[in-house]
């Protein structure tokens, strides 16, 4: 599908494709760019955390410029444990330029000073033969990883873009995997997502309230900023035991592992290529892990690198693909979505793709599909 119906205007910046649903040339335009977040980005980003408020982004000044530091000395490969990584991308408006969504790695999450924790999900099966009834009961553990996948999150999109034909929330999920890729050997072998749940109106939780905080003292938010920074108290807090789904209020039950509202699409997205729920919620607000086994990823299998040609031809619609592609320069790391024709290791781009994101011919760039 063309990001646009029709042409118009916007900046230099502005990039004319070939429409896949038109068999002649017409003017459609690519009005955002995705790129590695500058320090110069905290407020934008703040702004966009706060919308959001969740432990996904940091909402204060002083732990935004700490990530954004992390995230840029990860790029720059300059980390002395790949562990450590931490990777915010943006999506950025070029008219009027701005700011209008964020996208995070985390290169590993789960490690014996920072450890995963999670509640997983069982089923313990009881049967009377006496009242010749039986009942399964789901019940929850808590476990802990020492040694965790990579992790993806803090996907935010501005709410006045949320439906933007560009579809945004698309590109921010889908960068990920690409430049997941694009860098292998700085990422785990598995990679996890953690989904909002159902939240109150406050944006509390009732999994919390039942549980939680009855076992540590703490309200839900303080609880989940702690975490950030010590996970001692979960260690010596929580209990052990298997914990019985049944003995919580009937609507508590009913929100364990499920995914709120403002996360569907997300889901969506992950399922689509290749994630899966994995049986395991936050033992915080209940909201479910989903993961997958990188190699397993669709968008991963599909991923190619290829040398850019300059199209100068009429090359037929039919023969164009959607992609998403990411490349290195002197600016960085940044990516776009495209309509270009992959032929072997080379990439057809229109001429006009390439000078407006300032792209040589014979530059090598990572592409997946944006299916």
């Amino acid at each position: 599908m063309p990001l646009t119906n029709g042409a118009r205007a916007v900046n230099d910046n502005v990039v004319s494709i070939v429409s896949r649903d038109e068999a002649k040339r017409q003017e459609v335009h690519i009005p955002f760019l995705i790129r590695e977040a500058r320090l110069t980005d905290a407020a934008p980003i703040l702004r966009l955390a706060r919308l959001l408020d969740s432990i996904n982004l940091p909402t204060e000044r002083r732990d935004m410029d700490a990530l954004l530091h992390r995230s840029v000395r990860s790029f720059r490969g300059k980390l002395k444990q790949r562990d450590e990584g931490a990777y915010l991308f943006v999506i950025e408006e070029q008219a009027p330029r701005r700011i209008v969504g964020t996208a995070m790695m985390i290169a590993k999450h789960g490690t014996p000073e920072s450890p995963h924790y999670y509640l997983e999900m069982a089923t313990d099966q009881r049967y009377s033969k006496t009242l010749k009834t039986m009942f399964k009961h789901t019940y929850l553990t808590l476990r802990r990883n020492i040694d965790g996948p990579t992790e993806v999150g803090g996907l935010i999109v501005d709410p006045t873009c949320r439906h933007h034909p560009a579809r945004i929330g698309k590109q921010l999920s889908f960068i990920r995997f690409l430049y997941l890729a694009m860098y292998r050997d700085r990422f785990e072998d598995e990679v996890l997502a953690e989904m909002l749940p159902p939240l109150t109106e406050t944006k509390d939780s009732l999994f919390w309230e039942c549980y939680g905080k009855r076992v540590t003292g703490l309200d839900f938010r303080k609880a989940d900023k702690l975490s950030t920074k010590d996970k001692e108290f979960i260690e010596t807090l929580f209990p052990s035991i298997p914990l019985y789904v049944c003995m919580f209020p009937v609507e508590v039950q009913e929100q364990l592992g499920k995914v709120g509202p403002d996360s569907q699409g997300a889901v969506y997205l992950l399922e689509k290529v290749g994630f899966h729920f994995l049986r395991h919620i936050d033992p915080f607000d209940g909201g479910p892990y989903y993961g997958a086994k990188v190699e397993d990823l669709m968008l991963v299998q599909r991923f190619r690198r290829y040398r850019l040609v300059a199209d100068r031809s009429n090359r037929s619609a039919a023969t164009q693909h959607e992609l998403l592609i990411g490349w290195e320069g002197a600016k960085g790391f940044r990516a776009a979505q495209v309509i270009a024709e992959p032929e072997a290791s080379v990439l057809f781009c229109s001429a006009e793709v390439l000078k407006a994101l300032d792209l040589k011919e014979g530059m090598e760039v990572g592409a997946i599909p944006f299916v």
